[in-house]
């Protein structure tokens, strides 16, 4: 038996624990040299050492086992795999590190401002289109054809722009009013209408920070709609009090999350 390593003697000459070892024979990744019929014992050959010490620091570096097999399969491929993986964790990091950012920003942030208003009626051109995600740019070009109508037209802007999110449709994906508040008379042309928005009582959270941040805020909102035992309706909207016109910065912008109220 010289030369043969019983596994739990394996196992602490290469670091991978018993239960481990098993798994890998099993899935035929590290076989044993030997296993004695009558008894079952596994027994491992002192030239296995280096390749099980091998195969525990590719585990570490958090290589998937398949590819730490196809490196010993075909050694002449391990820098392929090596590279790919290297590729893989620089993905990685800075997936975190954006993750990182995020958080420290949130623990900055003061808490968002909370309040419950009636909201006016008000006339608004209107266009009312389809959400169907991921594709939000339905409510940016909404918006921007509602401006180039209102400059064409000379009409003047009475609030901030905002959209309402209804849930009472049924139809494929769901129904959004994407409006502008504007004085005086107003016309309809194409797919653009005059409408009133009928207002109504709401709980509002205003966020502070870039547009693609604002649908976590909207769980944010209503966790503390819930929390002071409000009753929602499910319909929501959107008002862009401080937007691209009033700031460069994204991280100024300012937007109510409003949850209408029964």
């Amino acid at each position: 038996m010289r030369g043969r390593l019983i596994i739990s003697r394996f196992a602490v000459l290469t670091g991978l624990s018993p239960k481990t070892l098993r798994y890998y024979d099993e899935i035929d990744l590290l076989r044993p040299d030997h296993i004695d019929e009558p008894t079952g014992y596994r027994y491992y050959s002192v030239g296995q050492v280096h390749l099980a010490v091998q195969v525990r620091r590719l585990r570490q570096l958090g290589l998937p086992l398949e590819e730490i097999r196809q490196m010993i399969d075909r050694p002449d491929h391990a820098k392929e795999v090596l590279l790919r993986h290297k590729q893989r964790l620089r993905t990685e990091i800075e997936s975190r590190q954006q993750s990182l950012t995020h958080l420290h920003r949130l623990l900055q942030e003061d808490p968002m401002e909370y309040r419950i208003e009636q909201l006016p009626a008000l006339q608004t051109l209107t266009i009312r289109t389809r959400l169907q995600p991921p594709h939000y740019e339905v409510i940016p070009e909404a918006l921007q054809e509602l401006m180039r109508y209102k400059k064409a037209r000379g009409y003047t802007i009475e609030a901030p722009s905002f959209f309402v999110h209804h849930n009472d449709d049924h139809e494929e994906g769901s129904l959004l009013e994407v409006c502008l508040p504007v004085a005086g008379h107003v016309e309809s042309e194409g797919r653009i209408e005059v409408r009133t928005f009928e207002g109504g009582r709401a709980f509002i959270g205003r966020f502070v920070g870039p547009y693609d941040k604002t649908g976590a805020a909207y769980s944010v909102v209503v966790e503390e709609a819930l929390r002071r035992g409000l009753s929602i309706t499910g319909v929501t909207a959107e008002f862009y009090v401080k937007s691209v016109p009033d700031t460069p910065n994204p991280e100024a912008y300012e937007t109510d999350i409003a949850f209408f109220l029964n």
